[in-house]
């Protein structure tokens, strides 16, 4: 049994406004077997598929028409807190790159060099992300995997003790 067999199918949500990228995208994500990818480029649509669908992951660009991708973050955490979500940038700098984090993204990358290599690392981060979603829906425990004695994943709740425990 090949290791893609034995993974489940990871739905995904990506949203961008240039249609030549989400082209791109969906010829990366369709050699994926085991993801199902939903491609838009209206961040009102996304939000409405994001309310309907069962993604376990979104991914979006940061220019976008009508609000920008730290606004579509924030309108997306009112509906669904923990959904993992990327932000993509063509044009990024470490003070997006906090502001994004700061609003709760999960992963931040830009859209820069090797197409194979941005993608690559794309579906990687995808993968982690859908995984660890799945593993929090099922654990109640702050800390919730461990591995050989290491963290793998913290909750929002593990995240706030860790907190507090520090000051």
């Amino acid at each position: 049994m090949s290791l893609t067999s034995m993974r489940k199918v990871i739905k995904v949500l990506v949203l961008d406004d240039e249609v030549s990228f989400l082209d791109l995208c969906k010829e990366f994500f369709q050699r994926e077997k085991c993801i199902l990818a939903d491609f838009v480029t209206s961040p009102t649509r996304a939000l409405e598929m994001a309310a309907d669908g069962d993604y376990q992951v979104i991914v979006s660009d940061h220019s976008l028409p009508g609000m920008d991708g730290l606004q579509f973050l924030r309108a997306l955490r009112s509906l669904h807190r923990n959904m993992p979500f990327i932000l993509l940038t063509g044009n990024g700098s470490e003070g997006l790159a906090i502001e994004a984090v700061q609003n709760g993204a999960d992963f931040y990358m830009q859209k820069a060099g090797n197409p194979s290599s941005m993608f690559s690392q794309l579906l990687k981060t995808v993968w982690a992300l859908g995984d660890s979603d799945l593993v929090a829906e099922c654990l109640s425990d702050p800390f919730q995997v461990y591995s050989k004695g290491n963290v793998l994943f913290v909750s929002n709740g593990g995240e706030r003790v860790l907190a507090a425990a520090s000051k």
